[in-house]
């Protein structure tokens, strides 16, 4: 019969060589997990980020989104959103003047430009807002443009047009609808001063 301490350290011992090979058995080679990042087919993903976009050296917009994958193809040049995104751009000093949210996008960097689709929705801080199913984000212009149905309502003038197609500045200062259809309107206020009762 095997005495208890004798039967404690041997059951130790087992334990701490099983646990070795354990280790040995799950040790990668370096260089096989830095080629793992190389391969064709991989993906980076990221959870909850939040990426700053620079213009001139000024912080020009702040893209916010729960789910990233980046394509390791073509290193890594394909960035996807598939569970929605936010966009916050700034005019100067982080003060925000208009946001985005869509449901889906994908960046490609040698492009600079988002595409956008699925809900997309354009506000500044003033109430002007765009709708459209698919939209692009040109990093480089600060413009977005579309040749699909779009809503715009503004708020001054009090307006709401239906069109197909538009260009427009990121703080909507600037829109251009280029096939406006017939069920829009406009309230114009009168600003003659002249009293049709008198």
């Amino acid at each position: 019969m095997i005495n208890s301490s004798l039967y404690k350290t041997l059951r130790l011992a087992v334990a701490c060589m099983s646990s070795c090979f354990f280790m040995w058995s799950c040790e990668n080679n370096v260089n096989d997990v830095k080629a793992l990042g190389t391969k064709a087919g991989g993906v980076d993903i990221g959870k909850d980020v939040a990426i700053y976009i620079s213009t001139e050296g000024k912080i020009s917009a702040k893209l916010t989104a729960p789910l990233m994958n980046k394509y390791l193809i073509d290193n890594g040049k394909m960035i996807e959103f598939p569970n929605s995104i936010k966009a916050d751009f700034y005019k100067d000093n982080f003060t925000v003047e208009s946001k985005l949210t869509a449901k889906y996008a994908n960046y490609i960097e040698n492009e600079n430009k988002v595409f956008l689709r699925d809900d997309v929705v354009v506000f500044n801080v003033l109430g002007d807002t765009l709708w459209s199913k698919e939209m692009y984000w040109d990093q480089n212009t600060s413009k977005f443009s579309t040749d699909k149905d779009v809503i715009v309502k503004q708020h001054n003038p009090i307006a709401k047009i239906y069109g197909k197609g538009l260009e427009a500045n990121q703080n909507l200062t600037d829109i251009h609808i280029f096939k406006p259809q017939s069920n829009s309107y406009a309230i114009i206020s009168d600003t003659s001063g002249i009293n049709p009762k008198k």
